[in-house]
């Protein structure tokens, strides 16, 4: 790869970075994003930048380093928690034991977002070798509580604290071919049923919760929202993703929930999912009818398109093509913080040094060169956007 920026991606820092990031045990809940304190700092203090700490709750740190003075700022935005590994026993290597194989880094978080924050570390350091003396300001964030809505991250940092910046790299989606410039709604729901509670044995003394619950989710599975949404989106999506419901087998259940997490192109909303389930739930109700069934909002966002055309994108698209790299650019059902700083007038990039789709999964891993490669991209589009 042809760039100035190359020669000062030290690849060997970027696997040490992310490896003592993994191991670091960041499952959100509950965060305990202040594990990765020191290791960020000292990363943070090599590139030279003013280091500043922030918690709305004890232990869940963000870390916000910065450096320059010029009125032109950048922002990139990585989070230091992890979703939990899931079942273990679907997983060759532990999830918190970083394991090098094949050029690839084995863990939870090598990708999402641990290893995108030694991308963008390495992309800041390889800029300022050249640039030491810029006319602007660079930040560079590990924050906290992203898998969980950013109420304690990054949201915390531009309404409360005034952490701002004029524009934003956000190494948390898409792959390294494909930005996203878009972000479908989020809106999850809980479906709750109440019944009676009895001994097993006598279950004709109590009202099992379970059943009607059972019930409603067969006929929320064929909920249909339709086809009338907002292009560029490709559709919505329903996805049940938890599951409750009594103490003991040998117990009447008087309480079941599952929780379901729809994501919703502009066109479709809360309304319109919300009515949509509450016919489900009176199909349900008929089908037995001391039900007690009731529908609450748990979590919402709204959809959002940036702005194509916007300096940080077209910047970012000449970083590319300047390194001969085809970029497409769609939208996608994922929430990253790009989504709370485009409504706080925050255009972002959102990009991944890897693919989207090694987030969440068991056997999680990063590949070393796109780390590299992601540098480089990230150093080029910081060029492009301070001196373009």
């Amino acid at each position: 790869m042809e760039s100035k920026f190359a020669k000062h991606i030290n690849r060997e820092e970027i696997v040490e970075i992310v490896c003592e990031l993994v191991h670091q045990e960041t499952v959100n809940p509950p965060g305990d994003e202040y594990r990765c304190k020191e290791i960020v700092t000292r990363a943070l203090e090599r590139l030279g930048m003013e280091i500043a700490y922030y918690e709305k709750e004890p232990g869940r740190t963000n870390i916000v380093g910065r450096i320059g003075n010029g009125a032109k700022s950048i922002g990139f935005v990585s989070h230091m928690d992890v979703v939990p590994p899931g079942e273990l026993e679907q997983w060759e290597t532990p999830p918190f034991t970083p394991t090098i194989k094949d050029g690839r880094i084995y863990g939870r978080g090598t990708l999402d977002d641990k290893g995108s924050f030694a991308c963008a570390y390495a992309a800041c350091k390889a800029f300022l070798a050249e640039h030491a003396d810029f006319d602007g300001a660079i930040y560079l964030i590990a924050a906290a509580d992203e898998e969980m809505g950013s109420e304690l991250g990054i949201i915390y940092l531009v309404e409360e604290c005034g952490v701002k910046f004029d524009v934003a790299i956000i190494p948390d989606g898409g792959r390294m071919d494909l930005s996203i410039y878009g972000e479908k709604g989020v809106l999850w729901v809980e479906v709750e049923s109440r019944g009676v509670q009895a001994h097993g044995a006598t279950p004709e003394l109590g009202r099992n919760a379970i059943i009607p619950l059972a019930e409603a989710l067969a006929e929320i599975k064929a909920l249909d929202l339709g086809t009338n949404y907002d292009r560029p989106f490709d559709g919505w999506t329903m996805n049940v993703g938890t599951i409750q419901g009594g103490s003991s087998t040998n117990t009447v259940p008087a309480v079941a929930r599952a929780t379901i997490d729809f994501r919703l192109p502009a066109g479709i909303g809360r309304s319109d999912v919300l009515a949509k389930i509450e016919e489900k739930l009176e199909a349900a109700r008929r089908r037995s009818p001391d039900a007690e069934l009731s529908v609450k909002v748990m979590h919402e966002t709204e959809p959002h398109v940036s702005d194509k055309n916007s300096v940080i994108v077209r910047s970012f698209d000449r970083a590319a093509r300047r390194l001969g790299l085809p970029m497409q650019y769609e939208t996608f059902g994922g929430n990253t913080v790009a989504k709370n700083l485009f409504f706080a007038g925050i255009t972002s990039v959102v990009h991944y040094p890897g693919d989207d789709k090694l987030a969440h999964v068991p056997n999680e891993f990063v590949i070393i060169d796109e780390l590299v490669t992601g540098s480089v991209l990230y150093a080029e589009t910081l060029e492009a956007y301070f001196f373009g």
